[in-house]
Protein backbone atom coordinates (compact mmCIF):
# COMPACT_ATOMS: atom_id res chain seq x y z
CA UNK A 1 0.00 0.00 0.00
CA UNK A 2 1.16 3.52 -0.82
CA UNK A 3 -0.17 6.19 1.52
CA UNK A 4 -0.23 9.80 0.32
CA UNK A 5 -0.65 11.72 3.55
CA UNK A 6 -1.29 15.44 3.94
CA UNK A 7 0.61 17.10 6.77
CA UNK A 8 -1.35 20.34 6.91
CA UNK A 9 0.19 23.78 6.94
CA UNK A 10 2.37 24.20 10.01
CA UNK A 11 4.20 21.18 11.47
CA UNK A 12 3.82 17.52 12.39
CA UNK A 13 1.19 18.32 14.99
CA UNK A 14 -1.26 19.17 12.19
CA UNK A 15 -1.41 15.62 10.87
CA UNK A 16 -4.80 13.92 11.19
CA UNK A 17 -5.36 10.97 13.50
CA UNK A 18 -5.91 8.80 10.44
CA UNK A 19 -2.62 9.96 8.98
CA UNK A 20 -0.73 9.30 12.21
CA UNK A 21 -2.23 5.82 12.44
CA UNK A 22 -1.22 5.02 8.85
CA UNK A 23 2.37 6.13 9.50
CA UNK A 24 2.63 3.81 12.48
CA UNK A 25 2.03 0.81 10.19
CA UNK A 26 4.51 1.80 7.47
CA UNK A 27 7.85 0.19 6.79
CA UNK A 28 9.23 3.46 5.41
CA UNK A 29 8.14 7.09 5.48
CA UNK A 30 9.17 9.75 2.96
CA UNK A 31 8.41 13.44 2.59
CA UNK A 32 8.44 15.44 -0.61
CA UNK A 33 10.24 18.58 0.41
CA UNK A 34 9.85 20.87 -2.57
CA UNK A 35 6.25 22.12 -2.77
CA UNK A 36 6.02 24.12 0.46
CA UNK A 37 7.76 24.82 3.75
CA UNK A 38 6.96 23.51 7.21
CA UNK A 39 7.49 25.65 10.29
CA UNK A 40 9.68 23.08 12.01
CA UNK A 41 12.98 21.35 11.40
CA UNK A 42 13.21 17.89 9.88
CA UNK A 43 14.42 16.52 13.22
CA UNK A 44 11.45 18.07 15.00
CA UNK A 45 9.08 16.56 12.44
CA UNK A 46 10.55 13.10 13.05
CA UNK A 47 10.12 13.58 16.79
CA UNK A 48 6.52 14.75 16.40
CA UNK A 49 5.58 11.80 14.18
CA UNK A 50 7.74 9.23 15.98
CA UNK A 51 9.52 7.84 12.93
CA UNK A 52 12.47 8.25 10.59
CA UNK A 53 11.56 10.28 7.51
CA UNK A 54 13.53 10.37 4.27
CA UNK A 55 13.40 13.53 2.17
CA UNK A 56 12.56 13.28 -1.52
CA UNK A 57 13.60 15.91 -4.04
CA UNK A 58 11.44 16.87 -7.02
CA UNK A 59 13.68 14.75 -9.25
CA UNK A 60 13.26 11.75 -6.95
CA UNK A 61 9.48 12.01 -7.05
CA UNK A 62 9.10 12.81 -10.74
CA UNK A 63 11.81 10.60 -12.24
CA UNK A 64 13.19 8.13 -9.66
CA UNK A 65 10.12 6.93 -7.79
CA UNK A 66 10.17 3.43 -9.32
CA UNK A 67 12.00 1.62 -6.47
CA UNK A 68 9.64 3.12 -3.89
CA UNK A 69 6.59 2.01 -5.87
CA UNK A 70 8.03 -1.49 -6.25
CA UNK A 71 8.54 -1.69 -2.50
CA UNK A 72 4.95 -0.49 -1.95
CA UNK A 73 3.71 -3.56 -3.83
CA UNK A 74 4.61 -5.66 -0.78
CA UNK A 75 4.92 -3.19 2.11
CA UNK A 76 3.12 -0.17 3.47
CA UNK A 77 4.96 2.98 2.40
CA UNK A 78 4.02 6.58 3.20
CA UNK A 79 4.82 9.75 1.30
CA UNK A 80 4.07 12.89 3.31
CA UNK A 81 2.95 16.04 1.52
CA UNK A 82 2.89 19.50 3.10
CA UNK A 83 -0.70 20.71 2.92
CA UNK A 84 -2.90 18.25 1.03
CA UNK A 85 -1.74 15.65 -1.53
CA UNK A 86 -4.14 17.10 -4.11
CA UNK A 87 -3.92 20.73 -2.99
CA UNK A 88 -1.98 23.57 -4.57
CA UNK A 89 0.60 21.18 -6.03
CA UNK A 90 -1.14 17.95 -6.95
CA UNK A 91 0.37 14.50 -6.96
CA UNK A 92 -2.03 13.08 -9.51
CA UNK A 93 0.86 11.83 -11.64
CA UNK A 94 2.33 9.95 -8.68
CA UNK A 95 -1.09 8.46 -7.93
CA UNK A 96 -1.49 7.28 -11.54
CA UNK A 97 2.00 5.80 -11.69
CA UNK A 98 1.30 3.83 -8.53
CA UNK A 99 -1.88 2.47 -10.12
CA UNK A 100 0.06 1.48 -13.25
CA UNK A 101 2.43 -0.49 -10.99
CA UNK A 102 -0.61 -2.23 -9.45
CA UNK A 103 0.08 -0.51 -6.13
CA UNK A 104 -3.03 0.22 -4.03
CA UNK A 105 -3.10 3.87 -2.95
CA UNK A 106 -4.85 5.49 -0.01
CA UNK A 107 -5.00 9.28 0.16
CA UNK A 108 -5.37 10.93 3.56
CA UNK A 109 -6.34 14.56 3.19
CA UNK A 110 -5.50 17.62 5.26
CA UNK A 111 -5.75 21.41 5.12
CA UNK A 112 -4.04 23.20 2.25
CA UNK A 113 -3.67 26.81 1.15
CA UNK A 114 -6.57 26.20 -1.24
CA UNK A 115 -9.13 25.88 1.54
CA UNK A 116 -7.40 27.52 4.51
CA UNK A 117 -7.33 30.81 2.58
CA UNK A 118 -10.97 31.05 3.61
CA UNK A 119 -9.63 32.40 6.92
CA UNK A 120 -9.33 35.81 5.23
CA UNK A 121 -13.11 36.07 5.14
CA UNK A 122 -13.41 36.03 1.35
CA UNK A 123 -15.92 33.40 0.21
CA UNK A 124 -14.17 30.47 -1.47
CA UNK A 125 -16.79 30.20 -4.20
CA UNK A 126 -16.00 33.80 -5.23
CA UNK A 127 -12.41 32.95 -6.20
CA UNK A 128 -11.48 32.63 -9.84
CA UNK A 129 -8.46 30.92 -11.38
CA UNK A 130 -5.50 30.43 -9.04
CA UNK A 131 -2.23 31.77 -10.49
CA UNK A 132 1.43 31.14 -9.74
CA UNK A 133 4.02 33.92 -9.80
CA UNK A 134 7.38 32.42 -10.82
CA UNK A 135 10.84 33.88 -10.49
CA UNK A 136 11.93 35.48 -13.74
CA UNK A 137 15.17 34.17 -15.17
CA UNK A 138 17.19 34.78 -18.30
CA UNK A 139 14.97 34.09 -21.34
CA UNK A 140 12.07 33.25 -19.00
CA UNK A 141 9.76 36.13 -18.15
CA UNK A 142 6.23 34.69 -18.16
CA UNK A 143 3.22 36.97 -17.70
CA UNK A 144 0.42 34.41 -17.71
CA UNK A 145 -0.33 35.18 -14.06
CA UNK A 146 -1.27 38.73 -15.07
CA UNK A 147 -3.73 37.35 -17.62
CA UNK A 148 -5.32 35.20 -14.92
CA UNK A 149 -5.58 38.10 -12.49
CA UNK A 150 -7.07 40.54 -14.99
CA UNK A 151 -9.59 37.94 -16.16
CA UNK A 152 -10.66 37.26 -12.58
CA UNK A 153 -10.93 40.97 -11.77
CA UNK A 154 -13.02 41.59 -14.90
CA UNK A 155 -15.50 39.03 -13.55
CA UNK A 156 -15.42 40.43 -10.01
CA UNK A 157 -13.61 37.35 -8.69
CA UNK A 158 -10.81 37.07 -6.11
CA UNK A 159 -7.38 35.74 -7.11
CA UNK A 160 -5.12 33.50 -5.04
CA UNK A 161 -1.50 34.05 -6.09
CA UNK A 162 0.92 31.26 -5.19
CA UNK A 163 4.49 32.50 -4.90
CA UNK A 164 7.41 30.58 -6.37
CA UNK A 165 9.28 28.03 -4.27
CA UNK A 166 12.68 26.62 -5.19
CA UNK A 167 13.25 24.46 -2.14
CA UNK A 168 16.48 22.87 -3.33
CA UNK A 169 17.97 26.35 -3.65
CA UNK A 170 16.26 27.47 -0.41
CA UNK A 171 14.54 30.27 -2.32
CA UNK A 172 11.02 31.16 -1.24
CA UNK A 173 9.43 34.16 -2.92
CA UNK A 174 8.35 36.75 -0.37
CA UNK A 175 5.35 39.07 -0.52
CA UNK A 176 7.48 42.13 -1.42
CA UNK A 177 9.10 40.12 -4.24
CA UNK A 178 5.70 38.99 -5.49
CA UNK A 179 4.39 42.55 -5.39
CA UNK A 180 7.38 43.68 -7.45
CA UNK A 181 6.21 41.35 -10.24
CA UNK A 182 2.61 42.55 -9.96
CA UNK A 183 3.59 46.22 -10.05
CA UNK A 184 5.09 45.70 -13.51
CA UNK A 185 1.59 45.23 -14.95
CA UNK A 186 -1.07 46.32 -12.43
CA UNK A 187 -2.19 49.65 -10.98
CA UNK A 188 -1.78 50.30 -7.27
CA UNK A 189 -4.64 47.98 -6.34
CA UNK A 190 -5.70 46.45 -3.04
CA UNK A 191 -3.91 43.27 -2.04
CA UNK A 192 -3.84 40.92 0.94
CA UNK A 193 -0.53 39.55 2.15
CA UNK A 194 -0.59 36.24 4.03
CA UNK A 195 2.34 34.65 5.83
CA UNK A 196 2.45 31.22 7.54
CA UNK A 197 -1.29 30.65 7.20
CA UNK A 198 -2.60 28.13 9.72
CA UNK A 199 0.31 28.57 12.14
CA UNK A 200 0.11 30.21 15.56
CA UNK A 201 2.14 33.17 14.25
CA UNK A 202 0.28 33.63 10.98
CA UNK A 203 0.37 37.20 9.73
CA UNK A 204 -2.20 38.85 7.49
CA UNK A 205 -2.36 42.46 6.29
CA UNK A 206 -4.45 44.35 3.76
CA UNK A 207 -3.22 47.37 1.84
CA UNK A 208 -2.25 48.77 -1.52
CA UNK A 209 0.60 47.24 -3.52
CA UNK A 210 2.69 50.35 -2.87
CA UNK A 211 2.19 50.02 0.89
CA UNK A 212 2.52 46.29 1.53
CA UNK A 213 5.76 45.98 -0.43
CA UNK A 214 7.54 47.67 2.50
CA UNK A 215 6.01 45.44 5.20
CA UNK A 216 8.11 42.74 6.85
CA UNK A 217 5.93 39.61 6.87
CA UNK A 218 8.57 37.41 8.48
CA UNK A 219 9.36 33.85 7.49
CA UNK A 220 7.84 32.15 4.43
CA UNK A 221 5.73 30.63 3.06
CA UNK A 222 3.99 33.76 1.78
CA UNK A 223 0.86 34.14 -0.34
CA UNK A 224 -0.93 37.02 -2.03
CA UNK A 225 -4.65 37.51 -2.65
CA UNK A 226 -6.15 40.17 -4.91
CA UNK A 227 -9.78 40.77 -3.97
CA UNK A 228 -12.44 41.15 -6.62
CA UNK A 229 -15.89 42.60 -6.02
CA UNK A 230 -16.58 42.42 -2.29
CA UNK A 231 -19.78 41.40 -0.57
CA UNK A 232 -20.58 43.57 2.50
CA UNK A 233 -19.78 40.66 4.82
CA UNK A 234 -16.42 40.20 3.07
CA UNK A 235 -15.71 43.91 3.52
CA UNK A 236 -16.48 43.63 7.22
CA UNK A 237 -14.20 40.59 7.57
CA UNK A 238 -11.32 42.36 5.80
CA UNK A 239 -11.50 45.31 8.21
CA UNK A 240 -9.69 43.26 10.85
CA UNK A 241 -6.69 42.88 8.53
CA UNK A 242 -6.54 46.56 7.44
CA UNK A 243 -3.41 47.40 9.37
CA UNK A 244 -1.63 49.08 6.49
CA UNK A 245 -4.33 50.76 4.37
Amino acid sequence: MLYLIGLGLCDGNDITLRGKEAISSCAAVYIESYTSLLQCTHAALEQQLGCTITQLTRTAVEQEIGPILERAQNEDIAILVIGDPFGATTHTDLYLRAKKHSVPVQVIHNASIMNAIGALGLELYRYGKTVSIPYWEKNFEPRSYIDGITENLSRGLHTLCLLDIKAEQEKYMTIPEGIAYLEKELDDTMVIGVARLGCPDQYIAVGRLSTLKDVDFGRPPHTLVLPGKLHPIEEEMLEQWEQYL
